[in-house]
């Protein structure tokens, strides 16, 4: 019998002193047991530091000056010796049997560089408000619909490091977003139609209003990257219009108070819009088929994940 692949679970923390604990716990309970635990603190001023030194014995903790989010990730992917690799969250815990749908998604389909699980949204309790079902997303499917919730619980081959490299750290919000981008570019993605991974909405979390003109620049840029890829696929420059219409009409919902670069946004995705109508007519290059959305369910009486998902 082959030999279980190592996985290695990476957990950037930043003053997540409240959670951390849990997310630790949450990983280490999983019954796949061939794993390596490390977390990083990046510099937090919290208690962070202390709860992470009590798991000392079962995970590697590291600790460094504050230097954000993702070069803290790719530290950790610098150490990580699996031949999978999952990042979570600090505040983020995993639910039951996600390392193993992970390795077996990976390895039930050679092509794919990722695959990525449904997930629940909770409260800063851990009570499950919503879950998030998501489509099978291709690279297509991502820059068409634009509307891509790939995010916690997803499952790296070392050979997506190899291939795509680590985050951006220029990136302040969409390091993990840009990343999938990229990944889609080269390989495919592996959907789990299963929620296995939760995503904690809190007062500590950046909310998108308070992510301002930075994320729809970011937005904007995911979009450019790829548009001047020499691996973007022709099929998909020929909707560069399309693409770009929607890539504003999304930024326009970041720009918070900003009216007149909310303005600036709207006015573009009707501009490429009309664009994109206009190379149609004198193409006679067809509408593309609408791209399938994340599902969304509201749960009516939140329970605890621990209840919903034992």
């Amino acid at each position: 019998m082959p030999a279980k692949p190592l996985v290695s679970i990476v957990i950037p923390a930043y003053n997540q002193g409240a959670f951390v604990a849990e997310t630790i716990e949450s990983v280490l309970s999983q019954e796949y047991d061939h794993t390596e635990v490390i977390v990083l603190d990046d510099g937090s001023k919290d208690a962070t530091p202390e709860i992470i030194q009590g798991f000392r014995d079962h995970v590697t903790a590291v600790r460094h000056d504050n230097m954000g989010e993702n070069p803290t990730v790719n530290r950790g992917l610098g150490m990580a010796q699996g031949e999978i690799v999952c990042i979570v969250n600090a505040d983020d815990p995993l639910l039951p049997g996600a390392i193993e749908a992970g390795v077996m998604a990976l390895e039930g389909d050679p092509r794919a560089l990722a695959a990525y699980p449904d997930w629940a949204e909770i409260d800063p309790a851990g009570n499950v408000t919503r879950t998030v079902r998501l489509p099978d997303y291709d690279l297509g499917v991502m820059l068409l619909g634009f509307d891509v919730a790939v995010g916690p619980g997803v499952f790296l081959r070392r050979a997506s490091l190899d291939q795509v490299g680590k985050r951006n750290p220029a990136l302040r919000y969409t390091g993990d977003l840009d990343y999938w981008f990229r990944v889609a570019m080269l390989g495919g993605l592996r959907h789990i139609p299963k929620v296995l991974a939760t995503h904690r909405v809190h007062p500590q979390a950046a909310s998108s209003a308070a992510q301002g003109n930075v994320m729809a620049a970011e937005v904007l840029r995911l979009v450019e990257e790829a548009m001047g890829s020499p691996d973007l696929p022709r099929e998909l420059w020929q909707y560069r219009y399309r693409i770009r219409s929607k890539a504003h009409a999304v930024a326009s919902h970041y720009c918070g108070a900003d009216a007149t670069a909310r303005a600036r946004h709207v006015r573009l995705a009707r501009w490429y819009r009309y664009g994109a109508s206009l190379h149609g007519r004198l193409t006679g290059l067809a509408r593309p088929s609408p791209s399938p959305a994340p599902q969304v369910e509201q749960l009516e009486e939140p329970s605890h994940y621990n209840a919903i998902y034992a």
